[in-house]
Parts: C-alpha cells; sequence; structure tokens
C-alpha cells in the first residue's frame, strides 16, 4: 500500500469521523430534518458535478436507477434523519460508536435473509457488541431525553444496515461513484417533503451553521465518498474497512477537542466492547487463501 492510499484512508476516515461532530454544530440552530435536507442538496450538486465530469464504462438502465433511488431514501433520507434527532441528546462520540455497529446487523441480516452461515465465532461477537451497546446506553442516559436519543441512533443502525443489504447488488455491477451518486440523489429527493423546515432554519441560521452545513455537504457527504471509491479501487475491500474502525475513536477525540464532550467511563467501555464485536464479525470473513489444493486461512 503506497502513501497516496494511506492518505486517502486517513482524510476519509478523519472526514466521516468529523461528520459526527458537524451534525453537532449544525443541531445548534438548524432542525433534524433542515440539517439533512441542506447537507444533501450540497452534497447532491457536488456528486453531480463530479458524476457527470467522469469518465462512465456502464449505463444504469431504468429500473436500477430506481432502485438505487429508493435504497437512498433508506440510507440516506432516513439514516441521517434519525441520526440528527439521536444526536440531538447523545454525545458525537457515542453516537460515532453506536452507528459503527452497522456490521453486526448487516451480518445478521445476510444470515437471517441470505442464508449466511452464523457461526460460533459470530455468535460471540454479536453478544460482545450487544453487551457494549447495552453499556453505552446506561452510561448515556441521563433523562428521558437521553432514552429517546438512544432508540432514534438503534433506528438509524437499522437503516444503515439496511442500506448494505439493499446496495450490494448494485456495486456488483456499477462503480462506486454511479451507485453512490444516484443513491445519495434518491436520498436527497425524500428528504425535499421537509423544505418548509429548511426555510424557517436559514431564516435564524448563523453564519457559523450555514458553513458546517456546507462542510458537512461537501467533505464528509461527497468528497468522501469519491475518495473512499479511490481506496477500494487500489486495495481489497476486506483490508480497506478494518481502517473505518479507527472512525469511531477518531470522532470520540474531535468531540472532545471541539465540543468538550466527555463521556461517561461506563459508556468508554461499552464503546471499547462494541467496536471489539465489530472486528470479531469482521473476522469471520477472512478470506481462505488456496496453497496447492490445501486451503490456508491463516496465510499471510
Amino acid at each position: 500500500m503506497n502513501h497516496k492510499v494511506r492518505l486517502a484512508i486517513v482524510i476519509v476516515v478523519t472526514l466521516w469521523a468529523s461528520a459526527f461532530v458537524g451534525i453537532k454544530i449544525g443541531l445548534q440552530t438548524f432542525s433534524p430534518e433542515g440539517l439533512a435536507l441542506s447537507r444533501y442538496l450540497v452534497a447532491s450538486v457536488v456528486m453531480g458535478i463530479i458524476y457527470f465530469f467522469s469518465p462512465r464504462t456502464t449505463g444504469i438502465n431504468v429500473r436500477d436507477k430506481l432502485g438505487l433511488l429508493l435504497t437512498g431514501v433508506i440510507g440516506i433520507g432516513v439514516y441521517n434523519l434519525t441520526l440528527n434527532y439521536g444526536e440531538m441528546s447523545v454525545s458525537s462520540g457515542m453516537a460515532g460508536f453506536l452507528a459503527s455497529q452497522t456490521p453486526v446487523l448487516t451480518t445478521l441480516f445476510a444470515v437471517m435473509f441470505l442464508g449466511e452461515e452464523l457461526t460460533a465465532f459470530r455468535v460471540f461477537g454479536f453478544a460482545v457488541s450487544i453487551f457494549g451497546v447495552v453499556l453505552i446506553a446506561v452510561g448515556e442516559t441521563k433523562s428521558a431525553s437521553y432514552n429517546i436519543g438512544i432508540l432514534y441512533l438503534l433506528c438509524a443502525l437499522l437503516a444503515g444496515s439496511l442500506y448494505s443489504i439493499l446496495q450490494k447488488p448494485y456495486m456488483n455491477k456499477y462503480t462506486t461513484l454511479e451507485a453512490t451518486t444516484h443513491v445519495i440523489w434518491g436520498g436527497t429527493l425524500f428528504l425535499m417533503i421537509y423544505v418548509s423546515h429548511l426555510h424557517a432554519d436559514i431564516l435564524h441560521a448563523s453564519i457559523l451553521t450555514a458553513l458546517d452545513v456546507i462542510y458537512l455537504g461537501v467533505f464528509p457527504a461527497a468528497l468522501a465518498y469519491a475518495v473512499w471509491g479511490y481506496v477500494l479501487s487500489q486495495i481489497p475491500v476486506s483490508r480497506a474497512v478494518s481502517f473505518v474502525y479507527a472512525m469511531p475513536f477518531v470522532a470520540a477525540l474531535l468531540g472532545w477537542l471541539f465540543l468538550g464532550e466527555i463521556p461517561a467511563r461506563l459508556s468508554v467501555v461499552g464503546a471499547l466492547l462494541a467496536i471489539s464485536g465489530v472486528w470479531l464479525i469482521s473476522q469471520s470473513y477472512r478470506p481462505v487463501k488456496v496453497i496447492g489444493n490445501n486451503a490456508c486461512d491463516t496465510c499471510s
């Protein structure tokens, strides 16, 4: 892996982590609906420019375009609405750790609906992650609003996991840029039902939050995905995804630096367990290397 790929990974992880802090800042004057819509209006424009000026080797048929747009309704629209509502009462760092549990639910859905094997290793990973999430919830629960915030974040987790399942067939047929652009457009179209919320938010928005929304739309929501596509083109997906485990830790660090968020000790323990469970589950997907006629699952 050369230095350009390493730099690209650092950029992606940092930008995605910064989104949790940026959302917290945007919610100071924007409603959850207005923040989601404004952010993805910006992202749609940026992705559109990148998409139309990039070489495309395939053409997306009408049926798949509709499928990608509908995937965006869940993966962009529902996910961001529930994430924004969750961050109204839960710290950005802990929101990052909860959002990082997407692979856990994705694997569970794959076992339930795609016939993947439920191994003892995965069951152990599930147990560790669930226990970690429970500790985060207990550590973050200081009032009824925190309970609701955790519930919203769990809904965001569900939407993100469904998105991973729904987008999988399209990622095998089209480039990351093509698929991601249409998903973002689909989510933005769905969020357009909140135009009235955005109009009211703009009337009261400060310059800081307006710049924050532009940042969220341009960098974590658009450019990060474009850079991620470059990373996936250079190294195996399994290796690329392993670096994303650092994202919630970076989010927690940024939350402390910019927002002064100090999570409860119990939440920190839960966060470590939650991300450990995700790592354990990911290890069950390690590719098997074949040497001669013998399979080797420990070769490096």
